[in-house]
């Protein structure tokens, strides 16, 4: 009912995006528009930075049942092993590999 109400009045406001915070920890997860990716290895603070700016977040629930695509395991790993100026490239490639989860 509240959910039928805010839409009639338009009240409804945007959530802000989450913030950055820190890099996250082995064996969690990111997503960027719809994209999730599995923490495999360490993420050092400057690849962490450079995710950010591309869109990367933390997911900010433990439960997230979201309909995403999955990245392949050894996606955070090519990003590691791609030079600073390759990162674009890589991450361009990566994200057209990404395949619907069936729920």
């Amino acid at each position: 009912m509240q959910d039928w109400l805010r839409n009639i009045l338009s009240i409804r406001q945007m959530r802000r995006e989450p913030s950055a915070k820190g890099a996250p920890k082995v064996g969690g997860a990111i997503i960027c528009e719809g994209v999730r990716m599995r923490i495999t290895h360490a993420v050092p603070q400057e690849l962490w930075e450079w995710m950010v700016l591309s869109g990367w977040r933390n997911i900010p629930v433990a439960n997230d049942r979201r309909a995403t695509a999955e990245l392949p395991d050894d996606a955070l790993a090519q990003l590691l092993q791609a030079a600073p100026t390759e990162r674009n490239g890589v991450h361009a490639r990566l994200l057209l590999t990404a395949t619907r989860q069936e729920t």
